[in-house]
């Protein structure tokens, strides 16, 4: 055999090994993932939005570990999306997914950031928001706004939605700053609270 012809058909074999890896850890964080508990069902009739949004989005993670993807139904692929925002909640409407309702009363805070799984972008370019998918983890989704003007509307949309008081976060982010979000024990206020 050609020397040649044996080292392509070395490299196709590494090529697909490292495929093989690849598709087996997708396959365990999935299942993995699935042990986080079923999501909120829509409510039926569908909440009527203030707010209808087309976004970009990127990727959902466990809270304050932006490399650390949670691969939960209906938020596992980047994709352009339509964020529906109003009292009861918020829906991600993944095409050819079932859309993710993210209720008011699981919502924790929404702030801005840069980085996020396999993205880094300008100071603030991405909405982060956090939620409860169950009681006990709080995740991150993060989200490129597609038109500028989008942006402190769907951060003051949120911010309404947010209880006033959590057990485990408080409402942050403002759209003109970078914001962390601090545990409860903190002594500052939240934004909407302050004189």
């Amino acid at each position: 055999m050609d020397g040649r012809i044996l080292a392509a058909v070395l490299v196709a074999l590494v090529l697909l090994g490292i495929l093989a890896l690849m598709a087996l850890a997708w396959r365990r964080r999935v299942a993995r993932d699935a042990q986080v508990g079923p999501l909120a069902e829509l409510p039926d009739p569908r909440p009527v939005p203030s707010l209808t949004v087309e976004v970009l989005y990127v990727a959902t993670s466990k809270h304050d570990q932006p490399l650390e993807r949670l691969a939960l139904q209906g938020l596992r692929y980047r994709s352009r999306v339509t964020l529906e925002l109003g009292a009861a909640g918020v829906v991600v409407d993944v095409p050819g997914e079932r859309p993710t309702f993210i209720p008011a009363t699981s919502i924790v805070g929404i702030d801005q950031t840069n980085l996020t799984i396999d993205r880094v972008v300008e100071p603030g370019g991405l909405i982060r928001l956090s939620w409860r998918p169950v009681p006990t983890v709080i995740a991150d989704s993060t989200f490129r706004v597609l038109e500028q003007a989008d942006r402190a509307r769907i951060i003051d949309t949120v911010t309404s939605l947010i209880p006033a008081t959590d057990a485990g976060l408080r409402p942050t982010g403002t759209p003109d700053t970078v914001a962390d979000i601090t545990s409860a024990d903190d002594s500052t206020p939240p934004p909407h609270e302050r004189a």
